[in-house]
């Protein structure tokens, strides 16, 4: 009876120590759920304000006021407009790009291989 009344004791302490581990892990956990939550808030009252300021600054009537303030724009007339008939057509290659880019790939090697430098010492 002594041995299993030691068992009971040894398995109670063992569990208790157990419990009270995970007592504490369990309130870090929610310290830090609680700590999330918190930045979730913030972040979204952060992404509210952004909205807010995205949208006035992309208000249509003061865009306008401050393009005519600062830029000097004018409308397009429609004779700015051109059709692909009306752009001149391109040359068949412009002179000399062709022969400097033959003449590049003919060039030799100006330096020798590194097994040609080490036989030659």
């Amino acid at each position: 009876m002594r041995q299993t009344t030691f068992l009971f004791i040894l398995l109670a302490a063992v569990l208790s120590l157990a419990l009270f581990t995970l007592k504490y892990e369990v309130q870090g956990l929610e310290q830090e759920f609680v700590q999330l939550n918190r930045s979730i808030t913030a972040d979204r009252q952060a992404i509210h304000v952004l909205e807010a300021e995205w949208s006035h600054l992309n208000d249509l009537p003061r865009l306008r006021g401050l393009a005519s303030r600062y830029l000097d724009l004018e409308q397009v007339q429609p004779e700015q407009f051109a059709t692909l008939a009306d752009l001149p057509l391109p040359s068949a290659q412009p002179e000399g790009i062709g022969e400097v880019a033959f003449a590049d790939t003919q060039k030799q090697p100006t330096t020798t291989p590194l097994a040609d430098r080490k036989e030659s010492r």
